[in-house]
């Protein structure tokens, strides 16, 4: 119980920290902030083993993008791309208990004035090939929309094989970009800190991607 309360937790944190991005900050002259989504983590690379229900988690990450006319079909596209990302979300799902919290936006009122939320709801599949079963759910505060219940912007199911990502359906209310899911499955906690390493193994990346020097020294700078 103790390893499941602390998984948890986690998951709360990253919920916070995803859903708390802003839109990526603009460089000195100007040009958009690039990031990369939807990679893959070949530490928790899964087999047609069986998941036991109890252990197993998932990791969801939602993120809005810049541009609309992805590739169709998508396939590893993202994997060597760079993309401009407006907000995000990460989170841990717990099976078939959904999970709430803001989306594009602060929990503040610093970072925007849109006040939306994500709700995610997952099954975990039987074994590991199988495709993990995603219920999403984008919403409108009742606040924003000057109505009494909150405007559901967004409302589908998915179902896709864990590290694949899915391009989701986007309403002009919603987003005149694209929506991104990526579910990762976990069997353990453990897995939860190799998708963390992965994360942090993506900056590195995207720094060869956009073919980034290292500054010069100072000998060389010498005339």
């Amino acid at each position: 119980m103790q390893r499941f309360a602390v998984l948890g937790g986690v998951g709360s944190l990253l919920a916070g920290l995803g859903a708390c991005q802003r839109e990526p900050a603009k460089s000195p002259a100007g040009a958009p902030r690039a990031a990369l989504v939807a990679q893959s983590c070949p530490e928790i690379a899964l087999g047609p083993e069986p998941i036991q229900a109890n252990n197993a988690r998932v990791f969801v990450e939602v993120v809005e993008l810049d541009d609309q006319n992805l590739p169709h079909p998508l396939g590893n596209w993202l994997s060597e791309h760079p993309v401009t990302v407006r907000s995000s979300a990460n989170t841990v799902a717990f099976p078939n208990v959904p999970t709430s919290m803001p989306w594009g936006q602060c929990v503040d009122a610093v970072c925007g004035d849109r006040q939306r939320s994500l709700t995610l709801a997952a099954r975990v599949p039987e074994r590991g090939s199988d495709p993990i079963q995603l219920a999403v759910r984008i919403e409108e505060s009742a606040d924003e929309a000057g109505a009494e219940s909150a405007k559901v912007l967004l409302e589908t199911t998915l179902s896709a094989p864990s590290q694949q990502p899915v391009v989701l359906p986007v309403s002009p209310a919603l987003s005149d970009g694209s929506v991104v899911v990526t579910a990762y499955l976990l069997r353990q906690l453990d897995d939860l800190h190799r998708v963390l390493e992965c994360k942090v193994r993506e900056a590195k990346r995207l720094e060869q991607l956009q073919g980034a020097q290292p500054a010069p020294s100072v000998a060389a700078s010498k005339p």
